[in-house]
């Protein structure tokens, strides 16, 4: 008691700082930390590259080498060599030729934070919607986090049926919407369209071919239909593992299943992105 009392006042505001920084130092290091599993998707801007295509069909995505570089296994570390992120499982699916939409399913070593009830990965909420960085083996990447242990739950698969047709529709022929031939025999009956694991996202279970149907202007101006002597209609009927959202449908989780909307199809010798006229069965 002597002691202190005998100290000036410029010690004890020194002494003060001190056993402040000492308490900042254990709250930030020896504060319980747990880990959690989310579901992340890489987003278009971790790679700044140009992209070429304006077309409709160009969703956003991916670079498919970047996509490729992901595995399971990958790891983040934080200076001590600790384990703070760690890659659980790898989902891709091919949007274009050259886009991939890439999703991660990820462990996390997080710290709760009881003022704001959510947990925090480098300093970052984890929240459904929100960014997230992370440093995996030497890739940088960024994403939006889609899901956090499990949540949300109203979401469900479920096999649907389409039909859809392809078309070409050109701002300079409007008489026909019809595809090549060369288009129309690339496409086949059976065919597969996996996601990086192997598993049937797409089957087109059933091809219909006919010759398309072109507006012709008569010498009296009459607007008639005649086949097209080129050009093919290509009618293709499509089941799909979907995704159910309330009472949507998706495919992945961010292409709409809907009557007039395009669906991205990519084999290994193809890309075509079929319009859907009608649903024919859901679950």
């Amino acid at each position: 008691m002597k002691m202190i009392k005998n100290l000036k006042f410029f010690d004890r505001i020194l002494i003060g700082l001190s056993l402040l920084a000492v308490f900042i130092f254990a709250v930030i290091f020896f504060r319980r930390s747990s880990y959690i599993t989310a579901v992340v998707k890489i987003g278009e801007g971790s790679v700044f590259y140009p992209s070429w295509s304006t077309a409709r069909n160009d969703f956003s995505g991916t670079q498919k080498w970047f996509a490729e570089s992901f595995y399971e296994g990958q790891t983040e570390k934080d200076g001590l060599g600790k384990i703070r992120a760690e890659v659980l499982n790898v989902y891709s699916y091919d949007k274009t030729p050259t886009r991939k939409t890439v999703y991660l399913t990820v462990k996390l070593k997080v710290v709760y934070s009881r003022a704001s009830n959510t947990y925090t990965y480098k300093g970052t909420p984890v929240l459904v919607g929100s960014k997230i960085k992370l440093n995996l083996d030497s890739l940088y990447m960024e994403g939006l986090v889609t899901s956090v242990e499990g949540f949300p739950e109203n979401t469900v698969r479920e096999k649907i049926v389409v039909e859809a047709q392809i078309r070409e529709e050109s701002p300079t022929f409007l008489e026909t919407a019809g595809t090549k031939p060369y288009v129309a025999d690339a496409i086949k009956a059976g065919d597969e369209i996996k996601d990086n694991n192997g598993k049937t996202v797409i089957k087109i279970i059933e091809k219909r071919v006919f010759p398309a149907k072109k507006a012709v202007t008569t010498s009296d101006g009459r607007v008639v239909l005649r086949n097209d002597p080129v050009k093919k209609d290509v009618y293709l009927k499509l089941e799909i593992q979907a995704l159910k959202m309330g009472d949507r449908y998706f495919l992945l989780d961010d292409i709409p299943i809907l009557v007039d909307q395009i669906i991205p199809i990519n084999t290994s010798t193809i890309s075509v992105f079929p319009v859907v006229t009608k649903f024919v069965s859901t679950d």
